[in-house]
């Protein structure tokens, strides 16, 4: 995909009202390839980040192509109370609120999200 195939994909994924709720604050990051140093990384690095007013260490885990990615049921991304998984640069699944929001994801864009799980248990 080029450049701009994926600057218009990006675009077209915003006019999702799904996606303008997910509680992703990474959704922008998809197709993004990412570097230190000018090396492309690949496997687990952390940094300290600012989600809702607070900082915290953010886990991500990439594939040998620079792109956030899960192996192994392991989440792409974490934080305390939040874990995406992806493949290959796109988001799969998000949980958030500790496991009491659940995303699913296609294609780049949420299909589904489903709140206050932990009221419908029991």
């Amino acid at each position: 995909m080029t450049e701009e195939e994926i600057k218009a994909k990006k675009e077209s994924f915003k006019q999702n009202e799904l996606y303008k709720e997910s509680s992703s604050p990474y959704k922008d990051y998809q197709f993004e390839q990412f570097t230190a140093n000018g090396e492309v990384l690949s496997g687990q690095h952390s940094r300290p980040d600012m989600i809702d007013g607070s900082q915290v260490l953010v886990l991500f885990n990439f594939n040998k192509g620079g792109l956030i990615h899960s192996e192994n049921d392991m989440p792409a991304i974490e934080y305390p109370n939040h874990w995406e998984y992806w493949s290959d640069g796109l988001i799969q699944k998000v949980v958030d609120a500790g496991g009491d929001t659940e995303e699913y994801w296609e294609n780049g864009v949420p299909v589904r999200i489903e709140r206050n799980l932990s009221k419908k248990e029991g």
